[in-house]
């Protein structure tokens, strides 16, 4: 079931939002997810958001277990 969304818009003034900064905002919560089970999936632009989102996940998390997530297919990226 979904627990929490946050919608991010990051091109609406007159505060501009980006996924990585909703993540870190939540990096607590994201890390006992995480430890619980869950996966992530990111969608979106290769140039823009997903390095980004992928820098935030490695402060938040660390690159061992990101790594570790991806090759259980537990991080997914579909990024175009």
């Amino acid at each position: 079931s979904l627990e929490r969304l946050d919608l991010v818009y990051s091109r609406d003034p007159p505060r501009r939002r980006y996924v990585q900064d909703a993540l870190v905002e939540a990096a607590d919560e994201l890390r006992r997810w995480v430890a619980d089970g869950a996966a992530i999936h990111v969608c979106g632009s290769l140039r823009g958001m997903a390095p980004g989102v992928d820098a935030a996940l490695q402060r938040i998390l660390g690159s061992e277990l990101l790594e570790g997530m991806a090759a259980d297919g537990r991080y997914r990226r579909d990024v175009y």
